[in-house]
């Protein structure tokens, strides 16, 4: 696998191009701008992109990345936590901060290669409001995009509910104490959940319910 990383800050390149080596990922070029970004695009054709800060809005330039390498994965390194929303709407395959641990930055690359969509558990609180209900469209952007070989698990209204109430932090008992049903009945609910969404968790079940905008 090859990659281009792009960041403004050489240091983080190179932290991010360790942690790629790891996985077994060769960095074939680095970009500190959206310019040269493209350009290594076209000239290097990664299997891989990863997105930092630079000089223009990342959801841009990984929507001109797409248009370059449809095939291409895109991993978005995010300054801002309101910047989760626009990057997952232009097709990112992964989200995490830019200050992320290694040993998370592994794992979330790994399973990016892997086929598998992931936000980072910290990033998703900020896509919800404390009342469980979901974030407005951002301004110009389609909230039913999605990955084209992708179909959108058929969830129940009841379904999205307690989806929308994990990402506001609530817990089980909490989410059952909200519907009026039991914790068993949300366990339920849950297991259901994941099946549909092909997860392993909560997080990893809301990071795909998001990226697929199953809660817009």
């Amino acid at each position: 696998m090859r990659a281009v990383v792009v960041d403004e800050w050489p240091m983080v390149r190179v932290g991010v191009g360790k942690v790629l080596g790891d996985c077994g990922v060769r960095v074939v070029a680095e970009a500190a701008d959206a310019a040269a970004a493209l350009a290594a695009l076209r000239s290097q054709d990664p299997g891989l992109v990863v997105v930092g800060r630079h000089d223009g809005p990342q959801a841009q330039l990984i929507t001109r990345a797409f248009e370059l390498l449809p095939a291409v994965r895109c991993l978005a390194l995010l300054g801002e936590p309101e910047d989760l929303r626009p990057v997952l709407l232009a097709g990112a395959h992964g989200a995490v901060p830019r200050a992320v641990d290694p040993v998370e930055l592994t794992d979330v690359v790994r399973r990016i290669l892997a086929g598998d969509r992931v936000v980072s558990p910290g990033l998703l609180p900020r896509l919800f409001g404390s009342n469980g209900a979901g974030p407005a469209p951002a301004p110009g952007a389609d909230p039913r995009r999605d990955d084209p070989g992708v179909t959108p698990a058929p969830l129940t209204g009841r379904e999205r509910e307690i989806l929308r109430l994990l990402g506001a932090g609530r817990s089980n008992a909490e989410i059952a104490s909200a519907l009026f049903v039991t914790p068993a009945t949300v366990k339920t609910h849950l297991a259901h959940i994941y099946g549909k969404l092909g997860a392993r968790g909560r997080y990893e079940a809301l990071g795909r319910a998001v990226a697929l905008g199953l809660l817009d």
